[in-house]
């Protein structure tokens, strides 16, 4: 009995040192780094760009601030949100999957909302069924109440693991497909737009290296793909 105990003891040691190893192994990476995504129509036609800017909280989060940019180089909004490792999966404040088309029209707005994560496991593995999210975000111009945004994300899916070269690097990602519904209520009145996406998660970062949005026909809508890391 006491060498099972010895045994348990030891266990439950190990498992929370490599659970400390992934988060310290991850937020040191992103520590201070800035991730430069440049945003394409589907034509390939450049339509602005979308910088993450990575900071360290604790040990296990990472604050990160967005801004967008339109082509001309004009920034159009930003917000902020976080990354929190648990030691085996990463979990991203779902804020952050706003569209940055749609940050446009709130560039002078607040956003504020209860914090709500989407999880990428650190095992990933092809075919996977990773969990659904969903997020009601409130936006406000100087403490008056203007809109709600309503996103709910599902069917999310581990379609295979593929090797991405950008201007950044080359990265070893999980090609990730999910569904997306969003809903922008004002006056109490929205309409949901459906639209279908694939991601090219990189663990390594935390963070995708290239997404692709579709419409409802499946046909493509825009891309956005790592350019630098400063």
């Amino acid at each position: 009995m006491k060498k099972l105990f010895i045994l348990v003891v030891l266990f439950i040691f190990c498992n929370q040192f490599v659970n400390a190893q992934n988060c310290n192994q991850f937020v040191g990476t992103v520590n201070g780094k800035k991730l430069i995504y440049l945003n394409q129509d589907a034509k390939g036609n450049a339509q602005g760009k979308l910088i993450y800017t990575a900071t360290k909280k604790d040990a296990s989060t990472v604050s990160v601030h967005s801004e967008v940019f339109d082509k001309n180089g004009k920034s159009v909004g930003g917000g902020d949100s976080e990354m929190i490792c648990s030691g085996d999966a990463i979990k991203i404040d779902m804020k952050a999957f706003v569209p940055a088309s749609s940050m446009k029209q709130f560039s002078n707005m607040q956003m504020t909302g209860e914090a709500k994560y989407l999880a990428y496991p650190l095992n990933l593995s092809a075919g996977q069924k990773l969990d659904d999210g969903a997020v009601t975000i409130d936006m406000s111009n100087n403490g008056q109440p203007m809109s709600q945004i309503q996103m709910d994300i599902t069917n999310r899916m581990v379609d295979k693991a593929e090797t991405v070269n950008t201007n950044a690097g080359s990265f070893d990602c999980y090609r990730i497909t999910y569904d997306a519904t969003m809903k922008i209520k004002m006056m109490g009145i929205g309409i949901p737009v459906h639209i279908k996406a694939a991601e090219w998660f990189a663990p390594k970062l935390g963070r995708f290296v290239k997404s692709e949005t579709y419409d409802k026909k499946s046909k493509l809508m825009g891309t956005m793909i790592l350019d630098a890391i400063n």
